[in-house]
C-alpha cells in the first residue's frame, strides 16, 4: 500500500513510480495533495485510489477556471463514507480536514460537525458489523486524533471526536497527514487502544496487515494477515 499526503514528494512524482512500486495494491491519499498527483498515481500505478480532502483543499485541488474546486478523476473521494473495496473486501471510511481555525477554508470542522460526520457514517459500519462480523479495516483521516500523533498549537491539535471514533469502532489501522515530521527521530507510529495509527507525512509504503481478511478468506496469513 502507499499513501500520500501534505506535498508532492519527486521520489514519488516520477517517470520510475511505476517501475519502483510495481507491488503497490492501494493507494490511500490522506489530504493536501493536488488533484493532479493523485491522478498520476491512477494513471502510473493502476490501482484504486482511495482519499479524503485535506484543510487547504481549496487550494490545492483548484483547476484555475474561475477557482473553480477540481477533484481527481478515478480516484474514490472517502470524505464521510464507508466503503468496501471489491478486490480485497477491505472496510475502509474517511474523514476529511482539521479542526476549525479560520473561516476562510473550506474544510475545516468543530467537534461537534465531525461528531455529526461520524454519526451519520455509524448505520453503515453497523451494518459492516453485521455483515463481515467488524465495523471497519482502515480509517484514512487528514488530521489525527487528539493527543495521538497530533501538536499543541491550534492549528495542528487532533480531535477528541476521533478518539471515541477509533475505541468504539477499533479499525485496525487510521492513516493520517496534516502533521508535518522533518524529524527523524520523532515516530510515526502510535497503538491507540486496537488501533495503529500512522501519520504517512510525506509519503509512505506500507506493508499493513489484517488478519480479518485472511480469516474469511480461510487462507493461512503471512506473519499476522493479508496484504493489500
Amino acid at each position: 500500500m502507499l499513501a500520500v499526503s501534505d506535498e508532492v514528494d519527486q521520489r514519488i512524482y516520477s517517470t520510475s513510480l511505476r517501475e519502483r512500486m510495481s507491488d503497490v495494491q492501494l493507494v490511500i491519499g490522506c489530504g493536501d495533495v493536488p488533484a493532479s498527483y493523485l491522478e498520476f498515481l491512477v494513471d502510473s500505478l493502476n490501482r484504486p485510489v482511495y482519499y479524503v480532502l485535506g484543510n487547504h483543499a481549496e487550494e490545492l485541488t483548484r483547476s484555475g477556471d474561475r477557482g473553480v474546486p477540481k477533484l481527481p478523476e478515478g480516484c474514490v473521494n472517502l470524505g464521510g463514507k464507508v466503503v468496501r473495496d471489491p478486490t480485497y473486501g477491505l472496510l475502509l471510511a474517511g474523514l476529511p480536514g482539521s479542526p476549525r481555525y479560520s473561516e476562510r477554508e473550506p474544510v475545516q470542522f468543530t467537534e461537534f460537525q465531525m461528531t455529526w460526520m461520524m454519526l451519520k457514517m455509524a448505520p453503515r459500519l453497523l451494518w459492516n458489523r453485521l455483515r463481515h462480523g467488524r465495523y471497519l479495516d482502515l480509517l484514512v483521516t487528514h488530521s489525527p486524533p487528539r493527543d495521538v500523533n497530533d501538536r499543541e498549537d491550534f492549528a495542528h491539535r487532533g480531535f477528541k471526536a476521533m478518539r471515541g471514533f477509533l475505541k468504539h469502532f477499533a479499525p485496525t489501522y487510521q492513516l493520517h497527514g496534516h502533521i508535518h515530521l522533518y524529524d527523524r527521530s520523532i515516530p510515526n507510529r502510535v497503538q491507540f487502544e486496537d488501533t495503529g495509527v500512522i501519520n504517512v507525512y510525506p509519503y509512505q509504503a506500507l506493508d499493513l496487515t489484517f488478519n480479518h481478511l485472511a480469516a474469511r478468506r480461510g487462507s493461512a496469513p503471512a506473519e499476522g494477515g493479508e496484504r493489500p
